[in-house]
């Protein structure tokens, strides 16, 4: 080795041999010269075989993809790479020129550094940010409606205080439960709360099934899963299916009207023997997984049409809960839609509020569609109306049209068509209405409350009790 004596290359191989790294030097045109155990051991390559060689020979070889080294004699910059060697492995290499006190080059060394557990470790926690990433968002939105009562529902009405009452105490049993309602009513999301009142929440997971989106084929194996070979299209390695994910948590069969006829037995079999088998398969797989069901559809009268079994209908409706149309409680629209402008407003950056008059419409409106008609109806004035306040020319046609008709017009003429009733009552409907007028005339409490010619105390108590209110700020 040009430049070295045989006492320094003697001890050069002693030191490289004390190293930890794999180490090799090669000449100045690339002609290997030495390489420590540690090298063959991380690069898997003999170092005998190298012996005399030019570094390409290994490149021809397919021992090494790249040459650091030969990078480096091009212009005698040290340099670091990453190169994942054929073994599979990942290797830090780093080549430098050798240089002597007189500042002239004698040889490359290179250091081979295994860095493939390192690697290992980096993919997986980047892995791990993105699925921290994705929980955090799915907590998000947890937290928005499930993290408490008032976050997972807005309810001011007596009947739906019960629903959430009997829903959190039967939340620690396992009981298979069916929530009957109007689409739109949040059936879903009473499911969920079950489940994240239920100690199953800890121990796996909410899984939604929706019944009549998929053919009767398709959710069978989905349901049930299936072994490999168990049709055309199955995959080679066969398939677990929704049962078993859910295992240790809830599983949310939602339309389950729709439900083919054909595979209701198969469901009442899992029901009662709390165990399924893969399409395919012959042996039986033991479930722990409570069932929820939710549907639009009378059951009873589909089972005496026998488009439902009674057996399945009987074992599903072990807890029934019915969840009322908004129409039937009116009391929860107004919060509803402050709920929903709070979440938008947030959601989109801004700090929208609603004009008296698009206000009373809005709570005045039938929604037929429900929470979710609310929930979209809000988040579509939010994003599309221009100015700070929302008025009536931004919200939906269908609202404008129907705030001063037939229904608004049962609301200001309370005693139209004979209408009688306690006297107290009639007073306080004749009060909101004079009220309302007022507000709306004046746009303002101050004034409405000069002509009124009462406290501006007292017409902001009434307002608040009649629900009249004002301006509905986003953190109202």
């Amino acid at each position: 080795m040009s430049g070295f004596s045989d006492h320094v290359l003697s001890v050069m191989k002693s030191v490289i041999e004390s190293v930890s790294d794999g180490i090799y030097i090669a000449d100045l045109n690339g002609y290997y010269l030495m390489a420590n155990g540690a090298f063959e051991r991380i690069s898997g390559i003999n170092r005998k075989e190298l012996a005399g060689q030019h570094t390409n020979f290994a490149i021809e070889k397919n021992w090494v993809p790249r040459a650091v080294n030969l990078e480096v004699l091009k212009d005698h910059k040290s340099r670091s790479r990453l190169v994942r060697y054929p073994s599979g492995r990942d290797l830090l290499v780093t080549a430098a020129i050798v240089w002597d006190r007189d500042g002239h080059p004698l040889a490359v060394i290179s250091s081979l550094r295994d860095v493939t557990e390192l690697n290992t470790i980096s993919r997986e926690l980047k892995k791990s940010q993105v699925l921290i990433e994705q929980f955090k968002k799915r907590i998000d939105y947890l937290e928005e409606q499930l993290g408490n009562t008032n976050k997972f529902f807005v309810a001011r009405s007596t009947e739906f205080r019960h629903i959430l009452a009997v829903a959190k105490k039967v939340a620690s049993s396992d009981a298979t439960i069916l929530i009957t309602g109007d689409s739109g009513v949040g059936k879903d999301v009473l499911a969920q709360f079950i489940h994240y009142h239920s100690s199953r929440h800890r121990l796996g997971s909410f899984v939604k099934v929706d019944c009549a989106a998929l053919p009767p084929t398709l959710l069978e194996s989905e349901l049930f899963g299936y072994e490999k070979g168990a049709f055309t299209d199955a995959r080679s390695q066969g398939k677990q299916g929704l049962f078993e994910l859910a295992h240790g948590g809830t599983l949310f069969l939602d339309e389950i009207g729709e439900f083919p006829l054909e595979l209701q037995p198969k469901l009442l079999n899992v029901l009662q023997d709390r165990s399924i088998k893969r399409l395919g398969g012959l042996a039986s797989l033991p479930i722990d997984v409570r069932i929820i069901a939710a549907t639009n559809m009378d059951l009873e009268r589909m089972v005496k049409e026998r488009k439902f079994r009674k057996d399945l209908y009987y074992r599903l409706n072990v807890i029934p809960m019915h969840v009322s149309p908004l129409r039937d409680r009116r009391e929860d629209v107004l919060p509803l839609i402050k709920h929903f402008m709070k979440i938008y407003n947030q959601r989109y950056q801004t700090d929208k509020a609603l004009s008296i008059d698009a206000l009373n419409a809005l709570i005045q409106h039938e929604w037929p569609g429900n929470v979710r008609e609310v929930r979209n109806t809000v988040e579509r004035i939010v994003v599309t109306s221009e100015g700070d306040v929302i008025t009536m020319e931004d919200l939906p046609r269908e609202i404008r049209a129907a705030y001063g008709g037939p229904y608004q017009q049962r609301l200001d003429s309370p005693l139209q068509g004979g209408q009688t009733g306690p006297l107290r009552k009639q007073v306080e409907e004749f009060e909101r209405i004079l009220i309302r007028r007022t507000i709306r005339k004046f746009g303002n409490l101050n004034d409405a409350a000069k002509e009124l010619q009462i406290d501006l105390s007292t017409l902001t108590r009434k307002n608040r009790k009649y629900g009249l209110t004002g301006t509905v700020k986003a953190t109202g």
